[in-house]
């Protein structure tokens, strides 16, 4: 009989999973209906397990994944989320016209503006070198806009760090915290776009 080595084996998040499914639909601009005829599976049973209020059996991910045109590694989360994160340093991003008052005399601009059809949650946060440890795992997508000092977003085993005015999104069912990097207060803005359910 063989034994086991790793000895902290977690099993898949039954809600990340949902959130991944959702989110590779969405990406691709898919219905629910679409996958779910597609994968041989009922409409209300996709629902649910978009919902993580259902797990799916390793024989209906896979013919999910088939109907994603996508892994059943990254259905599962064993993917490198380093892939999935994109980061937009402020020496690369475009200059915003106008940029240079947004300093100088406090005007503002929107930064990401939601459709009719859509959520969107927007909060400014000040972040010490201990607050944000907690992980988060939600729907959707989610940026982090450094608006002051630097600070560190935490993926699992990657590490991303961001100085003013950078930025980072990435999907939200990737777990993550955040905490300021160095001494100083640091105040960002998080925008989170979709359900946060």
């Amino acid at each position: 009989m063989l034994k086991s080595t790793q000895t902290n084996f977690d099993l898949p998040d039954v809600r990340q999973i949902g959130f991944r499914i959702r989110s590779a639909r969405r990406r691709k601009k898919l219905t629910q209906a679409s996958v779910a005829a597609r994968a041989g599976i009922d409409k209300g049973h996709l629902s649910r397990i978009e919902r993580g209020e259902k797990s799916a059996s390793l024989g209906t991910l896979h013919m999910l994944s088939v109907a994603l045109d996508t892994s059943l590694s990254l259905l599962l989360g064993e993917g490198n989320p380093k892939d999935e994160v994109r980061v937009t340093r402020a020496a690369g991003a475009q200059q915003v016209e106008g940029s240079e008052a947004l300093e100088q005399d406090g005007h503002h601009k929107t930064l990401l503006a939601g459709g009719h059809d859509s959520r969107l949650s927007m909060m400014m946060v000040q972040v010490s070198k201990q607050g944000g440890q907690e992980s988060a795992a939600h729907g959707g997508e989610e940026v982090i806009f450094v608006l002051e000092g630097s600070v560190r977003v935490q993926f699992d085993k990657h590490r991303v760090v961001l100085a003013r005015y950078d930025s980072v999104s990435f999907p939200g069912y990737l777990s993550h915290s955040l905490c300021a990097e160095g001494s100083e207060i640091a105040r960002v803005l998080i925008a989170i776009s979709g359900e946060t359910i």
